[in-house]
């Protein structure tokens, strides 16, 4: 039996795979794709095209039950979408998608301000994250102690 993140998770995965066939079918270029929940009578994800039309609504299937056993519903959802988004699967098709570079998957509130960005990706440049820079920092660190070590102070 599914738990209520697994089922969830399938809901919002088959809302952005909706969407972007959507994209591809139209033959739209985007460079931003916004997302947010619509917490109406039933709770449903809106993806918005980068001229803030609706692209697609999808009604979040096992949201309640998740919603639920949840501590803290906004920041908890935030780590679903990024866990969700960034599956190779729904990432290699987010990266086949053509877009004016580069592309940006952002969720945002009802006045559309942004809360946090999901995915971005842009072919023209490197996106370099912070677990590359601690680790060059560490072996830089190492490399100078190294380096000291054979100077001896007289």
């Amino acid at each position: 039996m599914k738990t209520s993140q697994e089922i969830l998770s399938s809901s919002l995965h088959n809302a952005f795979v909706s969407a972007l066939m959507k994209v591809r079918t139209l033959g739209m270029q985007l460079s931003d794709m916004y997302v947010r929940l619509d917490n109406g009578d039933n709770t449903s994800l809106v993806i918005y095209d980068d001229n803030d039309n609706v692209m697609y609504t999808q009604l979040l299937e096992g949201w309640n039950e998740w919603q639920a056993c949840t501590q803290d519903t906004e920041s908890e959802f935030i780590t679903l979408l990024n866990e969700v988004v960034n599956n190779e699967e729904l990432f290699n098709i987010f990266n086949e998608t053509e877009y004016n570079g580069p592309f940006s998957l952002l969720y945002v509130d009802e006045d559309m301000n942004v809360i946090a960005e999901l995915l971005t990706i842009d072919k023209e440049n490197i996106m370099i994250g912070d677990e590359f820079w601690e680790k060059m920092d560490r072996e830089l660190d190492e490399f100078y102690e190294k380096l000291m070590s054979d100077i001896r102070i007289k």
